[in-house]
Order: C-alpha cells, then structure tokens, then sequence
C-alpha cells in the first residue's frame, strides 16, 4: 500500500461496509491533516485486519466512511515472534521497542536476569504507546502487546510448542541455521537477547533444558538493544523473505 496514511478503528465501530473513527483520530484527520470527503485511508483494527476506506462524512467531530477492502494479517510475519529481552535503561528500552515493533514482534516481554542491569520502574502505558504510535508508522495490522517484568525461568516456562532461539556471541552456529529449523513447522519463534553481561551459567542451563537453540549474530560484540533488531530482521528474511 503506498501512502499508507493509516488510522486506528475500533472493532465495534465497524458494521459491515461502514466505519466511523473515534474523536482522537477524527481530530488528527480534521485538524491535522485536512482530509476531505472522498479522500482515501487505510484502517487498523489492531488484531491483525487492515482496510481500505473512503471517507463520505465528516462532522464536527466525527469521519465515517465506507470500507472498499479488507486486507487480513496485513504486514504481520507468518509465525508469532516473541521477544524476551534482558531490562536494559529506559531511553535504550524505549528503542528496542519501537524498533522491534517495526521489525514484526508480536509480544515483547522485559526479563529480569542475573546480569542485565538494576531493576527499574517498568512504564508500561507509555512503552504500550510508543508500540501504538510504531504500529502506525510501519504500516502493520497488530498492535503488539508488552508484558509485566518477570524472571526467566517463568518466562521460559510458558513457552509452549516454541522454537526457542537465543543469541550468544560464542554460538558455533548461524542465525541462518535457523531457517533449517523452521520446516519443522513450528507457529511461534521465541527470541531471547541476554544482557550485555551475558547470560549466568546458571541460565545456560535453564535454556539448554528447554532444547534452546544457540545462535551468533557475528564476532562483534553488540548491544542488547542492536542485538534484538539484528535478530529480528534476520529473522523475518528467512521466515517472510521480506
């Protein structure tokens, strides 16, 4: 979709054919951008729909419209891909999260681990919004979800019928090697970036019992925030060829 001028639509504000915009991306459309009737939008459900539309009401307050297409799983990647990264600093989190929602995430999930930096307050509305805002820009159709800190064996714990892949500098083996792996038919990837300290050999342990597969990303030795983007654009080349 070229000039994807998209907006966020509620799923109740859709009947059929018609839509109708709540105030805040009505004002954008009014005040902002000075769209007109006739004027052609794209819709994001949030839940993995896009849509065409034409806007053919616009009041004081409100833009409604006709929808003309639906484009299902629209800029979504062909498997969930699910990201637990190491607490990092707020201004480096932020990033990674707006840059791993660009790169197709679908759930990001913040770890306390031995080594990854002190705890600190986890402002999840705002990080939730940053992923709105990231959605948006990236022309995606699912707005992915950020989760409460918690500790890796918890998390790891949950990650049922997942191909696990963790990236450690000193892996033997290839990012690309994952893609033998994904005939298996796996539908979710679960990534795991440790902290810049590495992973405790008390968690090398907790992955290698989950049949973890160990991954390098090259002999550079990046930051978590560089090391998660890298991953995950890889990652969406070998498993969408984009």
């Amino acid at each position: 979709m070229s000039n994807f001028r998209s907006f966020f639509v509620k799923l109740n504000n859709i009947d059929k054919k018609h839509f109708f915009l709540d105030d805040e991306e009505s004002h954008h459309i009014i005040n902002v951008l000075r769209l007109k009737i006739d004027d052609k939008i794209y819709l994001i459900d949030g839940f993995g729909t896009a849509y065409s539309a034409i806007i053919d009401h616009i009041s004081k307050e409100k833009v409604s419209g006709k929808i003309t297409n639906v484009f299902p799983g629209f800029g979504e990647p062909k498997c969930e891909i699910n990201l637990a990264i190491g607490i990092i600093k707020p201004s480096r989190m932020r990033w990674v999260i707006e840059k791993s929602t660009e790169c197709g995430v679908s759930n990001i999930f913040p770890i306390q681990m031995d080594r990854s930096n002190k705890y600190h307050s986890i402002n999840l509305e705002r990080y939730q919004a940053i992923i709105k805002s990231s959605v948006k820009q990236c022309a995606r159709s699912r707005i992915p979800i950020i989760y409460k800190p918690q500790h890796l064996n918890d998390w790891i714990s949950s990650q049922d019928n997942s191909l696990i892949i963790v990236c450690a500098q000193n892996s033997n083996n290839k990012i690309s090697d994952v893609q033998k792996l994904l005939s298996t038919n796996y539908n979710k990837i679960s990534l795991i970036i440790g902290p810049e300290g590495h992973f405790s050999d008390k968690e090398i342990s907790l992955l290698e019992s989950y049949k973890a597969t160990f991954i390098s990303l090259g002999k550079r030795r990046l930051r978590t925030e560089t090391a998660a983007v890298s991953a995950l654009s890889i990652i969406n080349q070998l498993i969408n060829g984009d």
